[in-house]
């Protein structure tokens, strides 16, 4: 039991290719959530969902100004 629970204690520590890769594209939402506060213990049950809100009003908003320029 205490080899599995230090198993799985070092792979939370660790970073996959995926979280890498993903980490600049959740970053508008996570910069968001730290400045209202959101992160902290007993606040945090809609963190997610304004962690998502900001990110997609964040990478809409930059797609549609890219096209804009684009065209």
């Amino acid at each position: 039991m205490v080899v599995v629970l230090e198993r799985s204690i070092q792979m939370n520590k660790t970073l996959s290719l995926s979280d890498t890769l993903a980490w600049p594209f959740l970053l508008p939402g996570t910069l968001a959530c730290n400045a209202l506060g959101l992160n902290k213990r007993g606040v945090g049950e809609y963190s997610n969902l304004v962690r998502m809100l900001v990110n997609s009003l964040v990478w809409t908003v930059l797609g549609v100004i890219v096209v804009a320029y684009a065209s």
